[in-house]
């Protein structure tokens, strides 16, 4: 695999691009332009266009989990042959899919939803087109070159996964700001929300 301009290339990579491109992106739910301008957006639209956000963060982020789970194993793989490093390694996985990240300003915390999103398979889609379940119960049968490939691609399609999830914080934190800023100069009403 070699990456130009930052982006994987071979048939999976190529795979996977197309399984992104399915994906409504951050720019298609919310562009620049409007997100410059989120404060001329009804308050309707807003709340709207905040849920749609959240619910492709949420699937953007269960993916990165399962993600990181499939690169772990390859990585364990990769580093260790013996029967006891993977008992370690099922022992640990807990840990390894658990988010571990930290927010000191919990005005900055997210909240983390346990469940797996209505559209899942539409965001796994992403690393299926380069490493399936099915695969992974294989891979004790795949020597290290190809291992290295496969890594390099998930890679990629990580760091894709995680700039997707940046810039839907940026928008899903502009709306909140903005909702916020009417329901306390009173240009929105809480009460609609319970009505």
């Amino acid at each position: 695999m070699s990456e130009q301009d930052g982006r994987a290339t071979g048939p999976s990579a190529s795979v996977a691009a197309e399984a992104f491109a399915r994906l409504e992106g951050p720019e298609q739910l919310l562009s620049t332009a409007e997100l410059d301008a989120v404060s001329t957006l009804g308050t309707v639209e807003l709340r709207a266009l905040r849920s749609r956000c959240e619910a492709a963060e949420e699937g953007v982020s269960y993916a990165r989990r399962v993600l990181q789970g499939r690169l772990d194993i390859l990585r364990a793989r990769l580093s260790e042959q013996d029967e006891e490093a993977a008992e370690v390694l099922l022992g640990s996985l807990p840990a390894i899919l658990a988010d571990q990240g930290h927010v000191t300003d919990p005005l900055q915390a997210r909240s983390t939803r346990v469940r797996v999103p209505p559209d899942a398979q539409r965001y796994t889609a992403v690393i299926d087109a380069v490493l399936t379940e099915d695969d992974l119960e294989t891979i004790d049968q795949v020597d290290h070159a190809d291992l290295d490939r496969v890594l390099q691609r998930l890679a990629w399609v990580e760091q894709e996964l995680s700039r997707r999830r940046r810039e839907l914080f940026v928008r899903i934190d502009a709306i909140r700001s903005e909702l916020l800023a009417r329901y306390k100069d009173g240009r929105a009403d809480v009460r609609e929300l319970l009505a």
